[in-house]
């Protein structure tokens, strides 16, 4: 591992860049464990000072891959891939994923684990709060997704290496570029993609433009999400790059144009962000919580056209609000929880008859 830190820290000046072959030595190198904790997090700060490549980040992907545990393909769905930090304002996302579901259009999150000591909480700590087992096995998960049409993966146990680095990494209390690649591993080989970087990451936007083709992708929506999530704002104007194998379209969306108006969302405990999902999820028409409903049916209307469920934003704005009065994501979340258990129990029956045998 030494000569790779070396490579990429050694010369401040100029330091090297890895090719792609010698990227995929240094993955293969932490995944293995064969880098000490010191020197994964000295080669992960030096490629964080430097700046990292498509060429580096794509072997780390394609790595990784090889270390991830085994899902069949479902090319059909929306990988969502926000921000795998804490979340500490409303999940936007959680509801417009129940609500794209609930029109039969796949939708796979992915998240890791909450960080200790933190006052936000991650999707699979909301979800697990909304009672959906977010532990299932592999050929367990598949068929749930399958019948629910949505479901919530964690990274960190879907590819085991990926633990490891994260604890370096809450220590070092830095993004690295790891961020990135477990972001795009895309474990069901999703063909479309929307995800999150921060409004003032122009850097990590144009990693990601040369990037999302290369992992697999027909179609990824870069946008400038809150807290480098998924979910837009209603409150300013927001940038989508929408790129494809072939192209890369630049779109600046100002959600006054669509007549959304209304107060930012604000930092909230992980208790308020559970209480506040139920209500919404539930189809809650109260005037107290107009901002996250706003919030909610802006991003599943973009959604909606973004993928060609409907053929204008404002015909995919209409729906979503039909979808919420109509009460759907309470009604797939209640699916969704219920397939979630009844699979995790057959797969302990298995298991207890099996031991039996």
């Amino acid at each position: 591992m030494k000569q790779w830190i070396r490579a990429v820290g050694a010369n401040r000046s100029a330091p090297r860049n890895l090719s792609y072959d010698e990227a995929v030595a240094a993955a293969h190198a932490i995944a293995r464990g064969e880098s000490t904790e010191a020197q994964t997090a000295a080669f992960l700060m030096a490629v964080k000072m430097r700046g990292e490549t498509e060429e580096e980040t794509m072997a780390f992907v394609d790595v990784y891959r090889k270390y991830s545990l085994p899902y069949a393909s479902f090319s059909d769905s929306l990988n969502c891939a926000g921000a795998y930090g804490d979340r500490r304002m409303f999940p936007v996302t959680i509801p417009v994923s129940l609500m794209m579901a609930s029109v039969g259009f796949s939708q796979v999150l992915h998240g890791s684990d909450a960080s200790s000591g933190s006052n936000g909480a991650s999707v699979g700590d909301l979800l697990e709060g909304l009672g959906i087992n977010t532990n299932l096995a592999a050929r367990d998960w598949e068929t749930v997704f399958t019948a629910a049409k949505i479901g919530y993966i964690r990274t960190d146990r879907m590819c085991p290496p990926l633990a490891g680095i994260r604890k370096l990494r809450d220590e070092l209390g830095l993004e690295t570029f790891i961020n990135t690649v477990e972001r795009v591993l895309n474990p069901v080989q999703s063909h479309q993609m929307i995800i999150g970087v921060h409004p003032k990451d122009k850097e990590a936007m144009g990693n990601l433009v040369k990037v999302l083709p290369k992992a697999g992708l027909e179609k990824a929506m870069i946008v400038q999400g809150m807290e480098g999530s998924e979910d837009l704002s209603i409150t300013k104007a927001s940038t989508v790059r929408i790129v494809t194998p072939y192209d890369d379209e630049t779109a600046i969306l100002e959600p006054a144009t669509f007549g959304f108006r209304g107060q930012p969302l604000e930092a909230i405990t992980a208790d308020r962000q559970l209480e506040l999902l139920n209500r919404i999820i539930q189809g809650d028409d109260s005037a107290d919580i107009s901002s996250e409903r706003d919030h909610v049916i802006f991003n599943a209307g973009l959604r909606l056209y973004w993928h060609e469920r409907v053929s204008s934003y404002e015909d995919g704005f209409l729906l979503a609000r039909q979808l919420y009065s109509r009460k759907e994501a309470w009604k797939l979340l209640k699916k969704w929880r219920e397939l979630a258990v009844l699979q995790g129990q057959e797969n302990r029956i298995g298991d207890n008859e099996a031991a039996g045998a």
